[in-house]
């Protein structure tokens, strides 16, 4: 049998100090597989593009330099790579994360025996600008998840970790409007169930120039309500669909807390309360039940340590 392709999407914008980190990550796994890295360097004026250029030129044939002018932005960006990504199966980075060892082998191993799996994710570690390991992204261990897990605990999943089969490039090819990666999570969990590794196989940076999360907070905010809104009615229960809303309205009470701004409270919760499927009284309770949750999750987590003894903080609880 012929080796499978996989088609890696890069993008990145002046990271200098992480680009060459991210693609040796990614040429450096040990997998039977033919490896294709589409690399969208959005006009970058910091030395990445020469970094992008020197390493394309030492793997001639696996790794394809697009350099853009003028800036697409992430988004459109990504779209392209994943639109001239023609493998078997297709992964995503940002260009300022990276991969561990093993990675790709261990979720290609999982689609190739699961054909009703459409994709797979790991854990991460997090990382500052300086690669000093911070927290692990989610607590979430090995799970599957089908389209109303997801919905009901919201977005947990790390976007450089995916891998997923080729068909599920319509989750951005099929969208012609801005989006979140949970948008495209939701949408591969529509065709079919999606499996987590408990064990981090990817590293996520944080709080680096030009993050999306950390400068555009309400932007992102506004697409994650979309995500939400874009998932068909039909394929989940009314109870499901509203312990989305509830767990959205959760975050929304989370960081109104937390930035004292709440304008942000009185924002959102009419608009959420007007797309629920049942009264106000019970969307109260259920929101009230998904702060209380989360508040003793964090409580308890303070007390977990890991194998060194020293407190294991999470990103991301589920």
């Amino acid at each position: 049998m012929t080796a499978p392709r996989v088609s890696v999407c890069v993008v990145t914008y002046n990271q200098r100090g992480f680009i060459g980190q991210c693609l040796r990550s990614i040429l450096g796994q040990g997998v039977d597989a033919e490896l294709q890295v589409l690399v969208g360097d959005d006009a970058s004026d910091d030395g990445t593009s020469e970094i992008v250029a020197a390493l394309a030129e030492q793997h001639p044939g696996r790794v394809l330099h697009l350099r853009r002018q003028p800036r697409m932005g992430a988004m459109a960006n990504m779209r392209d790579l994943i639109g001239r990504a023609d493998g078997d199966y297709v992964a995503r980075v940002d260009g300022d994360d990276y991969w561990l060892p093993d990675k790709l082998r261990r979720q290609l191993a999982c689609l190739q025996s699961n054909p009703r799996c459409v994709a797979v994710y790991s854990n991460a570690i997090v990382v500052d600008e300086a690669d000093h390991h911070i927290c692990l992204f989610n607590d979430v261990g090995d799970a599957r998840f089908d389209l109303p897990a997801l919905l009901r605990r919201g977005n947990f999943l790390n976007n450089s970790s995916v891998l997923f089969r080729a068909a599920g490039r319509q989750a951005w090819l099929g969208v012609d409007v801005p989006q979140i990666d949970y948008r495209a999570h939701l949408w591969h969990a529509r065709h079919g169930w999606l499996w987590h590794i408990g064990e981090p196989l990817t590293a996520y940076r944080v709080n680096t120039r030009g993050s999306m999360v950390a400068e555009m907070n309400n932007r992102v905010r506004e697409l994650y309500w979309e995500a939400i809104q874009s998932v068909p009615r039909d394929l989940v229960s009314d109870h499901d669909y509203a312990r989305g809303l509830a767990d959205f309205l959760r975050r929304v009470f989370f960081r109104a807390m937390r930035t004292r701004n709440t304008s942000l409270w009185r924002e959102w919760r009419p608009r959420v309360l007007a797309a629920a499927p049942c009264g106000a009284p019970r969307m109260y309770l259920l929101t009230a039940a998904n702060i209380l949750r989360m508040a003793a999750k964090e409580a308890l987590g303070r007390f977990r340590r890991d194998a060194s003894g020293k407190p294991l903080r999470v990103l991301y609880r589920r």
